[in-house]
């Protein structure tokens, strides 16, 4: 009886160990990530804006006096050369001013020319004959203004191009810009033979803006059709805008179209993607991979390794970065395995703490052959 309770004994003992045991290493797996490897391949950094389509000789012709519209030459959608008569006004009180300005002005010059003879035999005293003299300056200036006045009656296109708005009708007023006020936009001219993309840009981004580098637009109504382009223009100067309780400071960027649809026109939305930097055959890690810690009481750039089961903290030196990748310029070599998540456990992890995975991620797509994925679309998007 004692020799079975005894047996009865050590087995209870045995189950608690192997349970204990059993505890022991399902603890001591570590704990769940994901790992990706490093590899070679290519890099494309850009930076988005939206923005609109405008042409890039795009005129607002304004009235430069006050007069009753006499005549509309063109209607919208016609092609005008520059130097033809797109609209007169009426002229009838500027020629009367004219007229009368080159009669007081034809007066003074005679005016002169006697006092200019008095004055060399002395017959007239100088102040006199410069009381002449200004008067005939006065009457010259007076009609020059009326003259230009009078020319101000007929608007001619100052470029070729297209009308594209016409805002007036015959007879009505179109009235002269003041110092508030801009004055009647009477029609738009714009050269619709070359189009270029105004984007607004974030003020972090800006920096890493450069005239001459490449863009790809996308229009949002043909929204299957890619648009090459260069950057032309970069702002210095920022635009402001309230919105809500946050400001926001955006820089204009001038996006030179390359080739465009003729089915495209000024003020359409657009979207870009202007490439900042391409890189070809550089090491390259996923982009959450890496993260700020504390390594000797300094904040560096680091990932985690696989190292014997365990995540091995490694300090590391990034190059550009793309949506998904960061080029790494040293700390790591090409075949390592880096921890890629979850970030839950990535924020906690520690130096040398156990973890388990089940596969290294598939980076075929990304290798140095493939295109990027956002570029393929791209390129499909091209041809289509």
């Amino acid at each position: 009886m004692k020799k079975k309770r005894l047996l009865i004994i050590i087995g209870a003992i045995v189950v608690v160990a192997i349970v204990i045991v059993l505890n022991l290493n399902q603890g001591g797996s570590g704990e769940e990530v994901s790992v990706s490897l490093v590899s070679r391949g290519n890099i494309t950094s850009f930076v988005s804006a939206s923005g609109e389509l405008k042409a890039k000789a795009q005129i607002d012709i304004s009235a430069e006096t006050i007069a009753r519209v006499k005549r509309i030459n063109f209607r919208e959608g016609d092609h005008v050369k520059k130097g033809d008569l797109l609209i007169e006004l009426d002229d009838v009180q500027a020629d009367a001013t004219r007229s009368l300005a080159l009669a007081n002005l034809e007066q003074a010059e005679q005016d002169l020319q006697r006092a200019q003879k008095l004055i060399e035999q002395n017959l007239i005293s100088r102040e006199s004959f410069e009381r002449v003299e200004l008067n005939y300056k006065t009457a010259k200036a007076s009609y020059a203004q009326a003259l230009d006045t009078y020319r101000k009656t007929r608007i001619y296109s100052p470029i070729s191009g297209k009308v594209m708005k016409i805002n007036v009708e015959e007879g009505e007023t179109a009235v002269m810009g003041a110092l508030n006020y801009g004055g009647t936009v009477m029609m738009t001219v714009a050269d619709m033979s070359q189009m270029i993309a105004v984007v607004k840009i974030d003020e972090t981004d800006v920096p890493d803006v450069r005239v001459g580098e490449h863009a790809e637009v996308i229009a949002d109504a043909l929204p299957d059709s890619v648009y090459h382009g260069s950057v032309v223009k970069v702002g210095l100067m920022p635009i402001q805008s309230q919105l809500s309780t946050d400001e926001v400071t955006d820089f204009e960027v001038e996006i030179d179209l390359h080739e465009f649809s003729s089915l495209l026109r000024p003020g359409m939305n657009v979207k870009a993607d202007i490439i900042t930097s391409e890189k070809s055959d550089v090491l390259k890690i996923p982009i959450q991979a890496s993260g700020k810690r504390d390594i000797d009481d300094e904040s560096v750039e680091t990932v985690f390794l696989i190292q014997n089961g365990k995540a091995a903290l490694k300090e590391i030196v990034p190059g550009v970065s793309s949506d998904e990748e960061t080029e790494i310029i040293s700390g790591i070599e090409e075949g390592d395995t880096v921890i890629t998540g979850p970030y839950r456990v990535l924020s906690r992890l520690k130096d040398g703490q156990k973890v388990n995975f089940k596969s290294v991620e598939s980076d075929t797509m990304s290798s140095s052959r493939a295109p990027e994925p956002r570029r393929l679309l791209r390129t499909i998007r091209g041809r289509s």
